[in-house]
């Protein structure tokens, strides 16, 4: 029996907000009724995916400082509660959105919420965050959180102990598309790609600088698929280690598989990942990951998909990208890669989980 369901997120590019959408239209798609939550459309949102999307709008009054959200989407799912009947509302990154669903619904419906990652490592850490959304996490029916790292940090911050749910993958979406790789390198170049929100944590300019590495040792050329802050500052460092002819910026595309799909290796250098949404997308294409060794990376990268580095050593980065590209086996690790996360990582295996928290919370509900 299908489940009328409210879905919070960020519609910005970040992890979150893509796992949101995403989950919210498999779930359209398996018979419950579903409502996306969000200030604006997110990226990947299909219209004719069966999900109701619901503008979340924040008014601005001079008197305050700054639109209230978490007030504005608190009214919002309050209102959608009476309107169209939501049995459960399922929240995407804690901050501000944990709180702001207890508001709206003060236990008389279930709450999920899943914890994606700033915001138990860094905004989880704010004391001005840490104690309300503690008592709102607390007050839910079941939380749940992207990688066994998280959760460990999430008992520590919040004294909560989520669920395990890793991200899923579209592994008919993301596939190889060897055929778009004359779109982006020369035959004799390697492609390597980086995907990502381009925040601070995503050191984006250390990625160039360890392409400056890798390039002495193989002929490559970097794509840099996205936007954000750290933009500019990597394009300084492009012009500065004299690599415009070898990097290119991409804006974010509502098909980032043919970007992927196109690659030989898939560059991921955070100095903070609760998962990497983006990596497991990159191992769906084929595509074998380099990363640092940080969060719950580990959970997702092993020896037989990729390698992983200690974050900082630019040195041993290009050394493992370099030895993995020139590697005999990389044809094997490549069909490898793309089995793992099809058969670890599928959307029915993962949205099936889901549905079993959203049964468990209805069931506890109507018991008590």
């Amino acid at each position: 029996m299908g489940v009328r369901l409210g879905v919070v997120a960020y519609a910005s590019l970040g992890g979150s907000g893509i796992v949101a959408t995403e989950l919210a239209q498999r779930l359209a798609r398996r018979g419950h009724q579903v409502w996306l939550f969000a200030t604006e459309r997110p990226f990947r949102f299909d219209e004719a995916s069966g999900v109701k999307f619901w503008k979340v709008d924040m008014p601005y009054y001079p008197v305050f400082p700054g639109p209230l959200y978490e007030l504005a989407l608190a009214g919002t799912l309050e209102r959608a509660v009476r309107e169209v009947g939501l049995e459960a509302i399922h929240t995407h990154y804690a901050i501000p959105h944990a709180a702001a669903a207890w508001l709206a619904t003060e236990g008389q419906i279930p709450t999920v919420h899943t914890l994606h990652g700033s915001d138990v490592s860094i905004l989880g850490q704010d004391n001005v965050y840490r104690t309300i959304t503690a008592k709102a996490l607390r007050r839910a029916c079941a939380t749940t959180a992207v990688s066994w790292d998280l959760a460990l940090r999430a008992k520590w911050a919040f004294g909560v102990r989520p669920r395990v749910i890793h991200n899923a993958v579209d592994v008919e979406r993301f596939r190889p598309f060897p055929e778009r790789r004359g779109e982006y390198a020369a035959d004799d170049e390697y492609l390597i790609v980086h995907a990502s929100n381009f925040r601070s944590v995503k050191r984006v300019p250390d990625i160039v600088r360890a392409f400056f590495k890798i390039r002495q040792r193989v002929k490559a050329r970097l794509l840099l698929l996205g936007k954000g802050p750290e933009e500019a500052e990597a394009r300084r460092v492009v012009e500065e280690l004299n690599l415009g002819r070898y990097v290119s910026f991409l804006p974010p595309s509502p098909h980032p598989e043919y970007v992927l799909g196109a690659a030989d290796l898939f560059m991921l250098m955070s100095e903070e990942e609760s998962f990497g949404q983006a990596a497991l997308e990159a191992l769906a294409c084929g595509v074998p990951v380099v990363s640092t060794r940080v969060g719950g990376i580990p959970e997702l990268i092993t020896p037989e998909v990729g390698r992983l580095v200690e974050l900082g050593d630019l040195e041993a980065y290009a050394s493992a990208a370099a030895e993995l590209l020139t590697s005999d086996d990389l044809p094997r690790m490549r069909e490898v890669a793309r089995r793992y996360a099809a058969e670890r990582f599928h959307p029915d295996h993962i949205t099936a989980q889901y549905e079993a928290v959203y049964h468990e919370a209805l069931t506890t509900r109507q018991v008590s």
